[in-house]
């Protein structure tokens, strides 16, 4: 059985998911802050029609957004509907809203 979380697991898969034609030429740092059982922090950067992801926050993201661990599984497995969540609280967004919205079509939640 491998040490890794679920949530790590989800994280490396993001720069896979990742759609560089709905991204455009957005460029955007945004922190996670995972939290519960399998919580972490994690930092997404998107520059230059590529992602990556880096364990830990960033001193400047565009956006910060703390949510569960078990609910940004669930969006990235199709589990959970990102609207649903939003909508009744579970998510809070610090910084550009825009930006976090716009990472359902980048990386295909629904």
């Amino acid at each position: 059985m491998s040490s890794q979380s679920s949530t790590d697991q989800t994280m490396a898969k993001l720069p896979k998911r990742f759609r560089p034609l709905m991204a455009g030429k957005m460029q955007a740092i945004v922190h996670f802050v995972l939290t519960g059982a399998e919580g972490s922090d994690w930092t997404l950067t998107i520059s230059n029609g590529s992602c990556s992801v880096s364990p830990g926050s960033s001193d400047h993201p565009d956006a910060t957004v703390t949510m569960s661990a078990a609910d940004f599984v669930g969006i990235n497995t199709g589990a959970v509907y990102a609207p649903d969540i939003f909508w009744s609280g579970q998510i809070d967004i610090q910084g550009d809203v825009e930006i976090v919205i716009s990472l359902a079509p980048i990386f295909g939640w629904q």
